[in-house]
Parts: C-alpha cells; sequence; structure tokens
C-alpha cells in the first residue's frame, strides 16, 4: 500500500494556503494528464461510428409509405371480397330462381 501524507493539523494560515492550493493543483494535474487519453478514445470511438446512410430518410420516408399503402391495400382486398361475397350470393339466388322456374314449367 502506497504511505498517505498525513496533514499536519497547526501549520501556520499562509501554509496551510499552499498546502490546500497544492491539492487543488495536483487534482487539475490528473485531470489533464487525463484529457489525452480520453480524446484518444472519443476520436477512435467516433471514426468506428458509421454514420447514417445518405438514403436514410429517404428509406424511414418510403417504409412508412409502404406500411400505409399495405393497409389500404388490405382494405380494399376486404372491400372486393365483400362485394364477391354479394355477387356470389345474388349469383346463387339467380340460379336457384331459374332452376325453381324451369321445375314449374315442367310440371305445368
Amino acid at each position: 500500500m502506497a504511505a498517505r501524507k498525513k496533514k499536519p493539523q497547526n501549520l501556520d494560515p499562509e501554509l496551510q494556503l499552499l498546502v490546500d492550493q497544492e491539492a487543488v493543483l495536483r487534482a487539475q494535474i490528473a485531470v489533464t494528464a487525463a484529457e489525452p487519453e480520453r480524446l484518444r478514445r472519443q476520436y477512435e470511438e467516433e471514426r468506428a461510428t458509421l454514420p447514417p446512410t445518405e438514403d436514410f430518410r429517404d428509406r424511414e420516408r418510403r417504409r412508412a409509405f409502404e406500411e400505409l399503402a399495405t393497409r389500404g391495400k388490405v382494405r380494399n382486398e376486404h372491400k372486393s371480397q365483400r362485394r364477391s361475397l354479394l355477387l356470389l350470393v345474388l349469383l346463387l339466388a339467380a340460379t336457384t330462381s331459374l332452376v325453381m322456374w324451369g321445375l314449374q314449367l315442367m310440371r305445368g
């Protein structure tokens, strides 16, 4: 373990002021000494991070449009199927009525 310096308790006020200023300076030196390493890591991280591609906004806009268009297509398809079902029911009713009419003519 590293030996710690003990602060003398009963120092002259000017000497105490110098000791405090020295402690502040040592803290600033430690922070400043670590700054180049922090800047280097930040630079490396920025270089390793890919920027968004130029067509990112276009792709987002296209995806949103296709999602809306797909919902519209689904709605249109449901509407078309309902219309087709109605036409099928009408066709079956017309066929049934023609068969019944034909049977009545044959009995006739």
